[in-house]
């Protein structure tokens, strides 16, 4: 996610080069072919909706979305849209964390830390007359 120009740095612009991977799922190659095609499709019309059970323990999990959602609509009808967007799933490791100068923590050593903590996905999904 790109960040605001500041007093003491400059803006930075988003990579598109991060989204490349998105291409390369079977499961986006067919949402595009769908999303390119004329034909209108069928949408059922019996949708059961199911409850979630409640949570008993707090999740040990967390998602995060990285950066904004991209949506690409399709300007003839059946009006298709679909959306890119980058997910990441973070694990802290405190022990590791400690071990960091707090008062001017070297950007290598962050970096080092991080790669191993962060597991990135990049999906696309249909948002309109897409099946």
């Amino acid at each position: 996610m790109p960040y605001e120009k500041g007093t003491r740095l400059p803006g930075e612009r988003a990579s598109k080069l991060w989204h490349l991977d998105v291409i390369q799922s079977d499961l986006v190659q067919k949402l595009v072919k769908k999303f390119e095609d004329d034909n209108y499709p069928s949408i059922p019309n019996n949708i059961s909706w199911q409850e979630l059970p409640p949570l008993e323990k707090p999740l040990s999990f967390v998602f995060a979305v990285d950066g904004s959602i991209q949506t690409i609509e399709y300007p003839t009808p059946p009006y298709k849209r679909i959306a890119f967007v980058k997910t990441a799933l973070l694990r802290m490791h405190e022990y590791e964390l400690s071990k960091i100068d707090k008062e001017s923590p070297h950007p290598l050593a962050l970096r080092d830390i991080l790669s191993d903590c962060t597991l990135y996905h990049a999906t696309v999904f249909p948002l309109r007359h897409i099946t």
